[in-house]
């Protein structure tokens, strides 16, 4: 393999467990959109879109951690979790005003009047509700990936995926 496709090789390793977990989180909260506006057609355009935005939020949150920025937090691992979080959530708000003003551009002649029909047209308590689950979607993410970090890899799918009783030892359970 080259050069290139070591580096592709990489991005997408790093990338793997956010695009799986998104892609999750993305089609649940289409799936609630739907239901919540009675609309029980979730089809493979808005299937794709949830795809696509999960695609988008896991590039998005390698980019971020590749931003000095995103170093910038307090050495307690929850701060760490918290600001990540912050960051990321601020990338995908972003996103999710993007995703909510296309339909608009492609209906009006610029893109202030989209944004203005869009501000007249949009259940903005929805977008709120919606956008609340994202973030405690990436919450999530954020509190998963440092207990990965802080634990290691092989001891989470030691716990996970054994199937011995630890009831054995006891001092295990101290």
């Amino acid at each position: 393999m080259g050069r290139i496709g070591v580096i592709v090789a990489k991005e997408i390793r790093e990338a793997l467990p956010a695009t799986i977990f998104f892609i999750f989180l993305f089609h649940m909260i289409g799936l609630t959109k739907d239901a919540v506006l009675e609309d029980y057609s979730f089809t493979a355009l808005r299937s794709a879109g949830a795809t696509l935005g999960a695609l988008l939020v896991a590039k998005a949150i390698l980019l971020v951690d590749a931003l000095p920025i995103s170093r910038l937090s307090s050495t307690s691992r929850i701060y760490r979790v918290i600001w990540k979080t912050l960051m990321y959530g601020v990338v995908v708000l972003v996103f999710r005003f993007v995703e909510e003003l296309i339909p608009f551009l492609s209906k009006h002649n610029s893109p202030a009047s989209a944004i203005q029909a869009m501000s007249a047209e949009v259940s903005w308590p929805l977008f709120v509700i919606l956008t609340l689950w994202v973030l405690g979607g990436l919450f999530f993410y954020c509190l998963a990936a440092e207990l990965v970090r802080a634990i290691g890899m092989e001891k989470i799918r030691e716990v996970l995926l054994s199937t011995q009783q630890h009831a054995q030892n006891p001092d295990a359970r101290r």
